[in-house]
């Protein structure tokens, strides 16, 4: 049995790494904290769920049906961030983004983006499924930002 598209294997295997294994620096603002339920729909232009927690670590919203958009923040560590950084696998755009927080990366694979966000010593991670790339930029960059400001 083979991979069909291997970086988003890559990608995946990275966040799931980060749920497991990370040990994140917390922000005084828990993750479902970060964003508002208002906010994410706004952004991503269609109704999303309320909050919805994982682990200690993030939170997630899901889009109303039949749309397959998930938004999700998480709290991250140093080492993550910096092998989101070296990161360079096919078919995936991997940038900088400026004017959020004191450096961000932003990773994007067909229809599963991320931007990484470091603050000081504190780390954030926010990821939007179901977008393509040149859609999905635009919105994790305002999503962080408002996100970021709560750090």
């Amino acid at each position: 049995m083979g991979i069909r598209n291997p970086s988003a294997f890559v990608l995946s295997s990275v966040f799931v790494a980060s749920l497991c294994c990370s040990q994140p620096a917390y922000s005084a603002t828990p993750p479902c904290e970060l964003l508002t339920q208002n906010q994410v729909s706004t952004i991503v232009g269609t109704s999303v769920g309320a909050a919805s927690p994982i682990a200690t670590t993030g939170c997630s919203w899901k889009a109303q049906s039949p749309s397959k958009i998930l938004v999700s923040v998480s709290m991250q560590n140093e080492k993550m961030f910096a092998g989101a950084k070296r990161s360079s696998t096919p078919e995936t755009t991997n940038i900088s983004v400026s004017g959020v927080g004191d450096e961000a990366i932003f990773i994007g694979v067909e229809n599963f983006s991320s931007l990484w966000v470091r603050k000081g010593t504190t780390y954030l991670l926010v990821r939007l499924y179901g977008l393509p790339v040149s859609e999905a930029q635009t919105k994790l960059k305002s999503l962080a930002s408002s996100a970021v400001w709560k750090l």
